[in-house]
């Protein structure tokens, strides 16, 4: 047996590295709130433990998948049985990214800026896991110009975002698109808790950017998948559960001291998903249009099966809240807003 050394803060960086592909991993809270000086260049061994973590990563996003059920081509079946794993390209953000996690504590009231670099689709899924683990500094990484320069990171956590959303484009095709499959039920899950919590917001501001980052999100990468709209059926997943037992995400609590324009404008906005929602409803009116003669004939039905988790009767909830949503009717607290977690 081998015995590797290495510098403590080398010791951290792997320790940083391995925390991102751990499954079920609690946040590493002692590395993300100490302060560390690391020197320019790490050591061979070092390096090693480096690449031997991040090549875990692909079994980490498998044990995220969930095997697909549905009509061809969206059968049942794991994500390494649909697609060979390629390997994901790294660049040196990667290692970037566990220097700045590891050496800046992200507790402080002054934390340095990670800024904005060319991303590797590696690169970004990095990202979205220390996102995923970084529990309540989850924020301060996501206000970096590097994580806002990640697409992966604002499809998963949108709701962290500013500013404009980078191009899709790399997320669905070839491994991005896999990266989608393996991440959509826990993105799903993640779109519908916070829709959820739209209903307790009290600030108007925060209700009108939140929309407002969603709204880009979803627009964007719809559009980039118009060839690929199976990757968009997280969208469906999470809206689902939401128009099945009746929670819409009406805020309930606006301040009542706000402008009626600002209010208003909030209330449009926390209807993002259900307006994504609407875009799938106009997918399916095409869907159904495809014949049997017609070379997309099997992967439309597929996505009719999909979208029937919704069916018609969910799309009409859903454009009937978007309209109360912009009509600014009052409304109070119902016996649904204490709901069971879904």
């Amino acid at each position: 047996m081998n015995v590797v050394t290495v510098a403590d803060s080398e010791y951290d960086l792997v320790a940083m590295a391995r925390a991102l592909v751990a499954p079920h991993s609690d946040p590493p809270t002692a590395l993300l709130r100490q302060q560390r000086k690391l020197p320019t260049q790490i050591g061979p061994d070092c390096a090693r433990l480096l690449e031997d973590a991040l090549q875990k990563i692909w079994p980490a996003l498998w044990r995220r998948d969930r095997a697909r059920l549905g009509a061809p081509p969206f059968a049942r079946r794991r994500g390494w049985e649909r697609h060979p794993p390629a390997p994901l390209q790294h660049t040196r953000a990667t290692v970037d990214l566990l220097r700045w996690l590891v050496a800046v504590p992200l507790v402080s009231a002054d934390v340095a800026t990670l800024p904005a670099t060319r991303l590797a689709l590696g690169d970004q899924v990095a990202i979205y896991l220390a996102l995923e683990i970084a529990g309540p500094v989850r924020n301060v990484i996501a206000q970096q110009p590097f994580v806002r320069a990640a697409p992966l990171a604002w499809l998963g956590f949108a709701h962290l975002m500013e500013g404009e959303p980078p191009a899709f484009d790399d997320l669905v095709t070839g491994s991005g698109a896999v990266v989608i499959e393996a991440l959509a039920s826990e993105i799903a899950e993640r779109w519908r808790a916070v829709d959820v919590s739209k209903r307790a917001m009290k600030r108007p501001s925060e209700l009108i950017a939140l929309g407002a980052a969603q709204d880009k999100t979803l627009r964007a990468f719809m559009t980039a998948c118009e060839k690929r709209r199976e990757l968009a059926t997280f969208v469906i997943d999470a809206a689902a559960p939401l128009l099945e037992r009746g929670i819409a995400p009406m805020p309930t609590q606006l301040d009542p001291a706000a402008a009626l324009s600002v209010r208003s404008a909030a209330r449009e906005a926390a209807g993002a998903l259900l307006r994504a929602v609407i875009r799938w409803r106009e997918w399916d009116d095409q869907h159904r249009a495809v014949r049997f003669i017609d070379d997309d004939f099997d992967r439309a039905q597929g996505l009719l099966a999909r979208f029937e988790r919704i069916g018609r009767v969910g799309a009409d909830r859903a454009a009937a809240w978007l309209a109360e949503l912009a009509s600014l009717a009052p409304t109070t607290a119902s016996p649904s807003d204490s709901i069971e977690p879904l």
